[in-house]
């Protein structure tokens, strides 16, 4: 079963490899269907996402070609209700640009941290995420926001982290919008994801499905692990024994697990591996036998709830509860420096209590679904090391014609739309590799014609 090209991964990162290729490959996935993160599991006619998903880019080729491609008709688009609620007050995000309605000493924080961070140094030379806040946003807006909420999301210090990631991710609106959103309500969204869209049928788990329809189903393999892989060989090793050999191996799997699963690698390579850090996430799924919980699609919580954010599940698409329910996932990060409070059923009534105390569920409402969804892997930590350890493995991995592409074998804060794209350059790459060794064409000499000792 060797081949040129074999594919470790059948997330998105992993079905793009495979679709923009056009070459002969193989591509192996774990699970017993594709997806990865993007999946969505459904339970007496609720449908649950891994996780709080939704579609948007500002890549055209994804917005044009890719899309409309997977999804067809079955993607609609919705102007984004994103709120914070802190303060027993709900307020729009970014909470930077709308503190409106917050207690007045708050705001008068806020407002006062703003001015002050407008005329220091706006972020520059900030040495680690913590200091870009307070030096980007003010200290009250870290205070009352910025600080509590990333602690609790990324669930490592702050200090640690880098704040590179940033950019295009999170609003930096001017000086003038943060005072103009403190003295009035915000009245729309802002932000890169303003309008966003969502499958009417099948969850967020349509976007991979679609794939499959563009892909030879005798080269996706299924419920396939690896046990090992032998660069130098250029072979990998199942858990059944049978070995796979390649010409091109394409990882999309985490980092550190395929850097584990080398049969040798430089102590450098392993010690970088073993400095990547991730964040794992708990999804806790409530579906209810009420319509219409509430009209916003997801809401920040940078205080006392156990979870960060509720994801309105049922918001996202009609089709995603039975008629006249709701539902929401509950997000939970957890770290060696943050562990979940609880497990088990205890974890589930501490998310429905907590749901009850903000508001989002009644003491009546009967619940209809209550499970779990764990992600060990969920997102990549930027500490302030990750740049340094990641370009150290890639390029040791190059050397043995081992490639990279999407959000953990990149080790890089992706959306699905950019881990799309992270297969088609893979895939770009290697054809154009092989473009230019077909032309690589050893030539004869050119004959010239001698007159004497002369050469015309």
């Amino acid at each position: 079963m060797d081949t040129q090209h074999l594919i470790l991964g059948g997330g998105p990162a992993g079905l793009s490899t495979a679709y923009h290729l056009q070459e002969e490959y193989i591509l192996l996935e774990k699970a017993d269907r594709v997806g990865g993160l993007c999946k969505s599991v459904e339970e007496n006619g609720f449908l649950f996402d891994y996780a709080g998903h939704i579609v948007f880019t500002t890549d055209p080729y994804v917005k044009d070609t890719l899309y409309p491609m997977l999804l067809g008709d079955n993607l609609h688009w919705q102007h984004r209700e994103a709120w914070i609620y802190s303060k027993q007050v709900y307020t729009r995000y970014p909470f930077q640009a709308a503190t409106f309605g917050l207690p007045v000493d708050v705001v008068k924080e806020c407002v006062l941290g703003a001015v002050e961070a407008r005329y220091g140094s706006g972020g520059a030379g900030a040495a680690n995420f913590r200091d870009f806040i307070f030096s980007t946003w003010g200290r009250g807006i870290a205070k009352h926001f910025m600080v509590p909420y990333n602690q609790k999301l990324w669930a490592v210090p702050l200090e640690e982290m880098s704040h590179t990631w940033l950019a295009g991710r999170v609003p930096l609106p001017d000086l003038g919008e943060m005072l103009e959103g403190a003295l009035r309500p915000q009245p729309k969204a802002m932000g890169p994801n303003a309008l966003f869209g969502y499958p009417l049928r099948g969850g967020f788990e349509a976007l991979a499905q679609g794939w499959l329809r563009y892909l030879a189903p005798d080269r996706l393999k299924l419920n396939v692990r690896v046990d090992a892989i032998d660069p130098v060989r250029k072979a990998v090793t199942l858990d059944t024994g049978a070995q796979i050999g390649y010409e091109h191996l394409i990882v999309t799997a985490p980092l550190p697990v395929i850097v584990d699963l080398l049969t040798t690698a430089p102590e450098p390579v392993r010690t970088a591996a073993r400095g990547l850090r991730s964040v794992s996430l708990r999804c806790v799924n409530i579906g209810i036998d009420r319509p219409a919980m509430t009209e916003k699609h997801w809401i920040y919580y940078p205080e006392d709830p156990v979870f960060h954010r509720l994801f309105i599940q049922s918001n996202a698409s009609p089709f995603c509860t039975p008629p006249g329910c709701s539902s929401f996932t509950a997000e939970i990060t957890y770290s060696p420096h943050k562990p979940l409070p609880c497990e088990g059923p205890a974890l589930i009534e501490r998310v429905i209590e907590d749901a009850q105390r903000v508001g989002m569920l009644r003491p009546d409402d009967r619940i209809l679904v209550a499970h779990q969804v764990d992600l060990p892997f969920a997102y990549v930590v930027p500490d302030v090391h990750k740049e340094q350890n990641v370009a150290l493995i890639r390029s040791w991995l190059a050397t043995q014609d081992i490639h990279l592409a999407g959000r953990f074998a990149e080790w890089a804060y992706y959306n699905s739309d950019h881990a799309m794209l992270a297969g088609k350059r893979v895939a770009d790459q290697l054809q154009q590799a092989r473009l230019t060794r077909a032309a690589t064409v050893i030539m004869p000499p050119i004959a010239t014609e001698r007159s004497g000792s002369a050469v015309r």
